[in-house]
């Protein structure tokens, strides 16, 4: 799999203190990304599934935590080696949460074969930066959706949702970073709804 970095203790990429994963690899390159330097994958970026795997396992049981989101670029871009993956580690984990700029009807199919039971929360489509309202905690603008797929979890992702935005800035392998969904200087208001297991799309 193509990852960039993995960090622990970050709380602003889901409900509570968890791991995050950023993989490499988007073909959307949405204007005003947070990470555009994650876009093109190299040799450099390549970690085997394998230990991947094991490092999550042995990060969460070392500290304890049991909620993880993978982010990138687009983890499902990857989607043999982060099935591959979060089969390995869902014993570990009882929150994972996946950021995709596809929209999940586009990729319905492959959720439902290759992912079932394996992600409890997708926030799906294309960041747009015209759309990034300035209010959600979890999402960069209004047209995603923070879609709940484990109903044990909606009040904790609902709890979150009602809670301003915040980033956290840490500095990791020799680079400052913010850690986050961020603000435009432009907003627009609205409200940041989550969508249950029978919501309708």
């Amino acid at each position: 799999m193509f990852v960039d970095r993995v960090i622990n203790n970050i709380e602003t990429l889901g409900p509570g203190s968890r791991i995050v994963v950023w993989t490499v690899g988007c073909s959307k390159r949405c204007p005003g990304c947070a990470n555009p330097e994650l876009w093109e994958a190299s040799d450099a970026n390549r970690i085997d599934n394998d230990q991947l795997a094991e490092a999550l396992v042995r990060m969460a049981k070392a500290s304890g935590t049991r909620a993880i989101t993978f982010t990138g670029g687009d983890p499902l871009e990857q989607p043999d080696d982060l099935a591959w993956v979060l089969r390995s580690i869902r014993p570990a984990f009882d929150d994972v949460l996946v950021y995709t700029g596809y929209v999940a009807e586009d990729v319905q199919d492959l959720l439902d074969s290759e992912f079932d039971g394996l992600i409890d929360v997708l926030i799906d489509g294309p960041y747009v930066e015209s759309l990034n309202d300035g209010v959600c905690a979890l999402r960069g603008s209004t047209n995603q959706r923070v879609m709940v797929l484990n109903p044990v979890l909606q009040a904790a992702y609902d709890d979150a949702l009602s809670e301003p935005r915040r980033v956290q800035n840490l500095y990791f392998d020799n680079r400052a970073m913010s850690v986050g969904i961020h603000k435009v200087a432009q907003r627009i208001h609205g409200d940041c709804p989550t969508m249950g297991t029978n919501a309708q799309a």
